[in-house]
């Protein structure tokens, strides 16, 4: 089976590559004037860092462990910030650019798998061509990867994903040729992609071990010398948690030794992860959300941006273990296709098992025991589904050969129906996309009972004027949680708006008893004391919102006009003087330290 020379290969089709690229441009041309949404505020739009570039350039350093743990990312971000400001146009059009080389990337892995010393005598009837044409085209098509693509963070997902891609074509390559100079470029070139894949995010940690299988499914060569090949790619692992440590307690950074400790990945597992669930019930609830995976993966229906997906906290429920059989199941398959694939005219089979182990290795990072924050987001299938399509391609290429030309001519009939029909379905969903509103009603219709989505809603709903829809999402959300202390705080701003300031000053006061560090709330009701003439309790909670955000400068400037009411001038002016502090140019805090002095003297 392993043969010692290989049979020389036309080059790709370069018609299958444009119609890769030209299809990804189509379905997606509906998205670019998509909103920042959701967590593309916390890490785009109020990152500093990607605003000012050159304010830490230690943040930014491809080996040393201080560096941003997504570095690679976030200057993607930073350049688009630089170019485009924060029109949103730039940054799909970066993200499909991103997509689009992930998909060629697939089409060109499963061409050069084909080149391989274990496919060396294997042509699959339905083509090489048309088998790598179908796999990139189902994954680039596919409506799930509108959470990856569509939604502007998620870049750290499609990027690693890319460069995860680039790092194990390189190096596949560079086992392939015979020339040494080019052999060793690759190399380089796979160990460089690799490292900046751990520095974009840490779903690129089991990056070698999709290698090592690649390695040992495909290749051939003395064991030792494959070792030694494989062995700088693994020590890249060591990347990851080594960051995270350094990022949590930077002394450790200073340790080498901290690269040899074996209890390195263990701590950096503590710090990654959340606390409100034990790795235990996570990895009860995955094996449930792996089910749900599949479920889109072949059925793309009901696709949500904020799952309300409950907790198992016992394994022994029946929906646990339905979901545990069926993973294990699907994992046996992959195991009895390997074995299978080591008899004659078996190869497809072995193209199913690395698909196969392929989804289920780079889906462990977010789906077994590392507790994080929502159990399930579909921008997680990512870089699984890799792995998902190559799997479903290869049963297609098993089904042709087993029935002949016939099946040939329904297979590809059906991949194609199958093709233009996902690609009518992510132009929908990017439709729903590209509108705020749209897409969190969409969201909250889907998952009724999570007060997360109403609240969305419910503040696009005030930026849309739409006062009493809001309310009544800010009430949902607190029925659903009664602790959600923004959702207070916001009810509170449109009862004081409407002059309803009894129920303003109760909704503020819940807020911040749900959330004693909540300045906003505490400014809040400091306005409400004001514009009632109750200066003490004004004072202490503008005082109170000041120590918890000392460069707040509304609340600075009220309790600076508070004190000018009460006739204290100094500390009146000491308050102007630390707006000026943070906010060197504001004009209300000169012009009033200009008056207090004419007063003062």
């Amino acid at each position: 089976m392993m043969g010692k020379t290989l049979r020389k290969l036309p080059d790709m089709p370069i018609v299958h590559l444009l119609i890769i690229a030209a299809v990804c441009v189509i379905i997606y041309s509906n998205s670019f004037k998509a909103p920042f949404m959701f967590d593309d505020y916390t890490n785009i739009i109020e990152k500093n860092v990607i605003k000012d570039i050159g304010q830490d350039k230690d943040s930014y350093s491809l080996i040393s462990p201080k560096a941003n743990r997504r570095f690679v990312g976030v200057l993607t971000f930073a350049l688009n910030y630089k170019l485009n400001g924060m029109d949103v146009a730039g940054y799909h059009v970066f993200n499909l650019i991103v997509h689009i080389l992930s998909a060629l990337a697939v089409y060109w892995l499963v061409m050069l798998i084909f080149r391989t010393p274990f496919f060396e005598t294997f042509d699959p009837f339905l083509g090489r061509g048309l088998t790598a044409f179908f796999t990139a085209l189902l994954f680039a098509v596919h409506p799930i990867q509108t959470s990856a693509v569509t939604y502007i963070v998620q870049r750290y997902t499609s990027l690693a994903t890319l460069l995860c891609l680039v790092s194990v074509l390189a190096y596949v390559k560079s086992r392939l040729t015979g020339s040494v100079p080019m052999r060793y470029a690759l190399y380089t070139v796979s160990i460089i992609s690799a490292i900046a894949a751990m520095r974009t995010k840490e779903i690129a940690f089991t990056l070698p071990v999709i290698a090592v299988l690649l390695e040992f499914l495909f290749l051939d060569g003395k064991l030792i010398k494959r070792i030694l090949y494989l062995l700088p790619l693994l020590l890249t692992m060591l990347i990851i948690p080594i960051s995270i440590l350094a990022n949590k307690s930077p002394e450790a950074a200073n340790a080498l030794t901290i690269a040899l400790n074996p209890k390195i990945i263990g701590s950096s597992l503590n710090l990654a992860s959340i606390t409100d669930i034990t790795r235990t019930e996570y990895l009860f609830t995955q094996f449930r959300v792996i089910v749900t995976y599949l479920r889109l993966l072949f059925v793309p229906v009901w696709l949500n941006l904020d799952y309300d997906y409950p907790v198992f906290r016992n394994f022994f429920k029946a929906e646990v273990v339905l979901s545990f059989l069926v993973v294990v199941s699907v994992f046996a398959s992959a195991v009895y296709m390997l074995y299978k694939s080591l008899a004659p005219n078996r190869s497809a089979a072995r193209l199913y098992s690395l698909g196969i182990l392929w989804f289920f290795i780079a889906l462990s990072v977010e789906s077994s025991v590392i507790p994080i924050k929502d159990v399930i987001n579909e921008y997680r299938v990512y870089y699984p589904s890799v792995g998902f399509f190559i799997a479903v391609i290869a049963v297609v290429v098993w089904m042709v050969e087993k029935r002949g030309r016939p099946a040939k001519v329904y297979a590809i009939s059906a991949l194609s129906l199958i093709i233009v029909l996902f690609s009518a379905m992510t132009m929908m969903r990017n439709e729903v996309w590209a509108d705020r509103v749209k897409l969190w009603e969409d969201t909250a219709r889907k998952s009724p009972n999570k007060a997360r989505p109403h609240y969305n809603l419910g503040y696009d709903y005030i930026r849309q004027g739409r006062v009493d829809d809001a309310a009544r999402e800010f009430q949902t959300a607190i029925k659903l949680k009664p602790d959600f202390a923004d959702a207070y705080s916001n009810l509170g701003d449109i009862y004081a708006a409407q002059g309803r300031m009894d129920e303003a000053l109760e909704a503020f006061k819940k807020a911040v008893q749900s959330d004693p560090n909540f300045a906003v709330a505490y400014n809040n009701l400091g306005t409400i004391y004001d514009e009632r003439g109750q200066l003490e309790e004004a004072a202490a909670n503008y005082r109170t919102a000041i120590r918890l955000k000392p460069d707040y400068i509304d609340a600075r400037l009220n309790l600076g006009n508070l004190l000018i009411k009460a006739k204290q001038f100094n500390e009146a002016a000491m308050e102007f003087q630390g707006v000026l502090h943070f906010a060197p140019y504001n004009d209300e805090a000169a012009e009033k330290l200009r008056a207090l002095r004419g007063v003062r003297r």
